[in-house]
């Protein structure tokens, strides 16, 4: 049942950003957290260009409401979720290259 709600609260997030976004960025739902009694969830997304990351983070946070109103369209559940939008820092992160010990 967790799972499944991982699933779907992914797939409505994925759906409502290409609905309600504005296309200057590329935003993707990498991946979903729900707390153990299913009262929270943290939306993690990715943005392209990572200088929009901020921009789209804050414009997602401002549009709560509507997904929750998009969530009770979707779903059955007994009680949604409080959501939260955040960047998600192993995507956005910088990659430090990895030293190599090779013998010549």
């Amino acid at each position: 049942m967790r799972e499944r709600l991982i699933e779907a609260l992914q797939q409505a997030a994925s759906e409502f950003i290409n609905r309600e976004s504005n296309r200057r960025s590329m935003i993707t739902v990498t991946k979903v957290v729900l707390d153990r009694r299913g009262m929270r969830a943290d939306i993690f997304v990715s943005v392209f260009p990572e200088k929009e990351t901020h921009a789209a983070t804050d414009f997602l946070n401002r549009q709560r409401s509507n997904f929750s109103d998009y969530l009770k369209s979707r779903l059955r559940v007994r009680a949604l979720p409080h959501v939260t939008f955040l960047a998600d820092p192993v995507v956005g992160g910088t990659i430090e290259p990895v030293e190599t010990t090779e013998k010549k």
